[in-house]
């Protein structure tokens, strides 16, 4: 029988401990040779990166030895930064940021293969791996690091058999990623963009011919193939027939339905729509590596689109249409097929389940979970969310997740209704999805209630939900905010009176733009990495996002006039209009963030400390833009938690 309790006071069957000392969910699984690779962040050792291998008859290891941690810095984001090919594993180091040779044994040693960064300034960075068809080259994007002048980014080659420093394939634009060989090694397609868009405002994609030079290999005949004009293309993959393959949108009315991210086909100079659903199959490209769909045999796809409803894995075939396959998972990323026949492995993540690898296997078209995971949670202290959408102010609609409060052991008097906790994800151009995610759960069971909102800007809604936000950033977002705390008001599931928020890097930025244009509505927030001064931001940005804010705001960024009231990027600093913040709150930093520098959090608490608002300020050295480390995570997540509950004046159970 359940014991009736308050909300929010109840005893949580999440492990915190074993939550965030776990390896992480697996990342970028690799079929090569008949065994399964992958890469799985170790959290008791900061959260580094290491490659294990899976053998056939289930025993598993890790190949990368201490002292290694396989990430890039690329972008800042990073994402996959490693092949398998040769017998090896090639890969970037974290540390020094070079290219690394590893034969394919637990005890070998890594080789470095290219000159450490100090020996010559302009060696950085590399992201996207790929080796040529036979074996000589390794391809890669290359951000050029440098001191005096900003990095420039190129895609980069080095020969495996001559040594020496990289070469360059491609350059002259601002931003390369995703370069693919075709199966001959004649060709190598790859997208690029300029500023000041972002990869999902407007890029091409770019096709060239493979030659050996004197110099080493290079690339002739350079053409871009399609986007540009108001069109973001991601995702190039070429099939075992040479096919080339990218998905697209645009706002040019070409297409049947221009505003999703749909399949194509590019042979002899001519562009084929495979799909042409309201749904989404590719992807903002944060990082590196979230490979949605893959060529099999005989011009089929498999692929993952995402919908209002979330992802659905689909198989893509002339002959047979769109195929759904597996409702038993609602996500799919990193997929990646075998070297030598149809099967696929990716991530995969349900409901009701901690994140597994799946193998599609394509002799039966059958999905199966080759590789799963321990539940920490039992089945019956789960609380599914509810997909809803609702109407904003504006006569629109935003979408978001409802988790009710659910623990085996507990419920809530009769005459109450639970604490909300609204939680604004990143980008923010991210979204949230309603697979299981265990700090989402760890709310719900201490018997919170959670809306996890995809707020305009979202991905997965189409490009028009996607760029709506743009020159509305700190409106659009969190007026959605504020309906969605309204919906769920009329239909009682809330109490009105009991309401935080909380979100990391622009989600920290929604979160206090929340708490100052609408203080009534909260009692306690928190931000991570958050942003409260456009300006500060602004002049401490990495490349990659150097112009980003402009587009969200509205306004090209000048450091003498964005101080000026008349601004927009003045108006709508929260650092400016903390004298209408009512909210306690607390802060969390990473001492080593280059995204959000120290400096960003630092402005936003001396302004609570002169408004003589109740906050608590937390930093954490060694800690970038996400925290990695297991004792960071917990100690963050425990922080938060006792804040909301002194704020909120509750007695756990």
């Amino acid at each position: 029988m359940k014991r009736s309790a308050p909300y929010g006071t109840w005893k949580s069957p999440v492990d915190i401990k074993t939550l965030f000392e776990l390896s992480a969910s697996p990342a970028y699984p690799t079929w090569h040779r008949d065994r399964l690779y992958w890469i799985e962040a170790q959290p008791k050792e900061g959260g580094i990166l290491v490659l294990m291998r899976r053998e056939p008859d289930g025993s598993e290891s890790r190949l990368t030895p201490p002292g290694f941690n396989v990430r890039t810095r690329v972008h800042e984001y990073g994402g996959r930064c490693f092949v398998l090919g040769n017998g090896k594993v090639y890969f970037s180091n974290f540390s020094d940021q070079r290219l690394y040779a590893q034969e394919l044994e637990a005890d070998a040693r890594p080789v470095p293969l290219t000159p450490a960064r100090f020996a010559d300034a302009s060696l950085g960075m590399y992201a996207d791996l790929q080796l040529t068809p036979d074996g000589r080259h390794l391809i890669f994007v290359w951000e050029r690091y440098y001191q005096d002048k900003e990095n420039a980014n190129v895609i980069g080659a080095l020969n495996l058999d001559g040594g020496g420093n990289p070469v360059v394939l491609a350059e002259g634009c601002d931003f390369y990623v995703n370069p693919v060989v075709s199966p001959d090694g004649l060709r190598m397609a790859w997208v690029q963009w300029r500023h000041p868009c972002m990869p999902w405002d407007e890029s091409e994609l770019w096709l060239g011919t493979l030659a050996n030079r004197a110099t080493g290999i290079g690339i002739d005949h350079a053409r871009r193939v399609a986007g540009g004009n108001r069109q973001s293309v991601c995702q190039a993959a070429f099939g075992a027939d040479g096919m080339l393959y990218f998905s697209r949108d645009g706002d040019d009315g070409a297409d049947a339905l221009p505003g999703y991210w749909n399949l194509y086909q590019y042979r002899d100079g001519d562009v084929a729509a495979l799909t042409a659903d309201a749904a989404e199959y590719g992807y903002p490209h944060w990082v590196f590596g979230e490979t949605r769909y893959v060529p099999l045999s005989q011009g089929s796809l498999l692929a993952s689109r995402t919908s209002e409803s979330g992802d659905e894995l689909v198989l893509i075939d002339d002959s047979e249409g769109t195929t759904r396959l597996s409702a038993q998972f609602q996500g799919f990323t990193q997929l990646s097929k075998a070297d030598d026949s149809d099967d696929v492995v990716m991530v995969g993540r349900a409901t009701t389940q901690s994140a597994v690898i799946l193998r599609f296997r394509g002799a039966d078209r059958e999905v199966q979970v080759y590789r799963s995971a321990d539940p920490l949670l039992a089945q019956e202290d789960i609380s599914v969310a509810e997909p809803i959408r609702y109407p904003t102010r504006d006569g629109g609609n935003a979408f978001a997740y409802f988790y009710a409060p659910e623990n085996s052991h507990y419920e809530g008097p009769a005459d109450a209704r639970p604490p909300l906790l609204v939680m604004v994800h990143g980008g923010p151009t991210s979204r949230c999805a309603h697979t299981l995610d265990l700090a989402k759960q760890y709310w719900t069971t201490i018997g919170f209630a959670v809306l996890d909102v995809n707020h305009r800007g979202s991905t997965g809604h189409g490009r028009a939900y996607r760029q709506s936000l743009l020159g509305h950033w700190g409106e659009y977002d969190v007026t959605d905010i504020i309906d969605g705390i309204e919906y769920l008001k009329q239909r009682a599931l809330i109490d009105p009176n009991q309401v935080c928020i909380r979100g990391r890097s622009a989600g920290g930025y929604t979160v206090l733009r929340a708490l100052t244009q609408f203080p009534n509505y909260f009692t306690a927030g928190a931000c991570y990495f958050g942003i409260g001064n456009l300006v500060t931001l602004a002049e401490a940005t990495h490349k990659f996002e150097l112009h980003y804010t402009d587009g969200l705001i509205g306004e090209t960024f000048d450091p003498r006039q964005a101080r000026h009231p008349e601004s927009l990027y003045y108006q709508r600093s929260p650092i400016h209009h903390m004298h209408r913040l009512e909210s306690p709150m607390i802060v969390f930093q990473g001492l080593a963030d280059k995204v959000v520098p120290p400096s960003v959090s630092r402005e936003l608490v001396a302004a609570l400390k002169d408004r003589n608002i109740v906050h608590e300020y937390v930093e954490y050295p060694g800690e970038g833009h996400g925290f990695r480390a297991s004792n960071t995570n917990m100690d963050a997540l425990m922080r938060e938690t006792h804040f909301y509950i002194q704020i909120l004046k509750l007695r756990p159970c």
